[in-house]
């Protein structure tokens, strides 16, 4: 089959766009013909539609009007919107033509109502060329407090008529249990099929290229490097770490000193805890708030983000996000809210200890898998717009952090199950038989 895979964008570090990648990976060794359609391509090839950038300053402005504004009638965002919609339908058709497709597999234009124009779009290029399709849904609009209000009736009949659509042509796939049993309750059938990892690639380990990113970064080989992977967005809740280091260096740093962790690194008394960003700030105010945070609890933070990217590149010299694994000790990963779990599993992959927060989704989904990390627990509270939690939670955190550091045999043979674990329920043999499933 021609198969097209379809989002905003696509050759980023975000979630959707590495999963995208394994499906293509994984539909290429079932034998089919894969391409991507997305508003920006990065790196990749494929058909790239300037009309649904994730940025597109028309969609932009739809959607201000939409959730926040509201400011013209609406006989007038109607018209606007219809416009829109209909550039967005003659550049998709296009090269959907062109591409004679079989099957699309549209990531979540139907779910998370960024771009409504394009939901609408979509829906009626597959009713009308009677389309095969497979809706993958990641994330959902009701999760998200922006798009709970409009002044609009237009709009929210918007929502409940294609968000997500039904229709007999559309095969509806979710990354979790929570998200199955709502499409439910709105009278969708949809199978589970959980993000996954490659678990058969060679390891990310310091090489040639990545040895110096932590000179490149003002970062000792004897300091202790806690990875933040996520974007920075405020539901990674990374303020979370910044606690979690404040707390680490006072209680736990000094300790360590003339000792040697579970991955062969020496501690010294010069050593740091250094929180280091690798994933792509999407929210100016938040940043800045953890910068200010970081002061006011003492943890250093380091800038990553500027040197990573999807793929490694010489000139200028660019790091991919494993690289950022590979010099890494300790991977946080304390989000409150997620629809899947990438970057947990990323961390299982490269065998280091990771310390996280119980949210919803890793609760129903990966808890029952036996993964060993380190618990933030699952409860959190809300003070001046940061995410904390109980101090007894996190001093608990900590001290398991540091009996996992120096026990190496034991910490080695806990990395070691959780890679099989990870193998054996979320690789990509297993992605295979479930898509398998999914198209016969």
């Amino acid at each position: 089959m021609k198969v097209m895979l379809v989002h905003y964008r696509v050759g980023e570090n975000d979630g959707v766009s590495l999963e995208m990648e394994k499906w293509r990976k994984v539909l290429q060794r079932m034998g089919h013909r894969v391409t991507y359609l997305a508003g920006s391509l990065g790196n990749e090839e494929g058909y790239e539609i300037p009309s649904i950038r994730y940025d597109h300053h028309e969609n932009a402005v739809i959607h201000s009007l939409a959730f926040e504004r509201g400011e013209l009638p609406e006989r007038e965002f109607i018209k606007r919107f219809a416009q829109y919609k209909e550039t967005i339908k003659s550049e998709v058709a296009e090269a959907i033509r062109d591409f004679e497709v079989d099957l699309l597999i549209i990531n979540n234009i139907w779910s998370l109502a960024h771009n409504l124009a394009a939901g609408v779009a979509f829906a009626e290029l597959v009713e009308s060329l009677k389309l095969k399709v497979v809706a993958h849904h990641h994330d959902f609009y009701w999760e998200r407090d922006r798009y709970a209000k409009s002044q609009y009736p237009f709009v929210k009949s918007i929502l409940e008529t294609y968000f997500p659509p039904h229709n007999r042509f559309i095969k509806h796939v979710v990354i979790n249990l929570p998200a199955r049993e709502e499409l439910r309750r709105r009278g969708i059938d949809a199978k589970v099929i959980p993000n996954v990892f490659d678990f058969d690639q060679p390891p990310w380990t310091t090489d040639e290229f990545n040895t110096d990113l932590r000179k490149t970064l003002g970062i000792s080989n004897n300091d202790l490097v806690f990875l933040q992977a996520t974007r920075i967005v405020p539901r990674k809740a990374i303020e979370l770490s910044l606690d979690f280091l404040s707390l680490f260096q006072r209680e736990c740093l000094r300790d360590l000193a003339g000792k040697t962790i579970y991955n062969g690194r020496k501690v010294t008394k010069s050593s740091r805890a250094i929180l280091l960003l690798a994933g792509q700030p999407e929210d100016p105010d938040y940043l800045f708030k953890l910068k200010k945070h970081g002061e006011k609890v003492g943890t250093t933070m380091v800038e990553a983000f500027h040197l990573i990217q999807s793929s490694r590149s010489t000139s200028p010299k660019r790091y991919n996000l494993w690289d950022a694994y590979a010099v890494s000790d300790v991977v946080m990963y304390p989000s409150i809210m997620e629809g899947w779990g990438n970057q947990f599993i990323e961390g299982i992959f490269c065998r280091k200890p990771l310390v996280v927060f119980e949210y919803p989704v890793f609760v129903s989904d990966i808890l029952p898998l036996g993964f060993w990390y380190i618990s933030l627990g699952r409860e959190y509270s809300t003070v001046e717009g940061l995410a904390c939690i109980q101090s007894k939670v996190m001093e608990r955190a900590v001290r398991s952090l540091c009996k996992a550091m120096t026990d190496m045999e034991k910490t080695r043979e806990k990395l070691e199950k959780n890679f099989q674990i990870g193998r054996e329920c979320l690789s990509l043999v297993r992605l295979h038989e479930l898509v398998k499933d999914l198209l016969e």
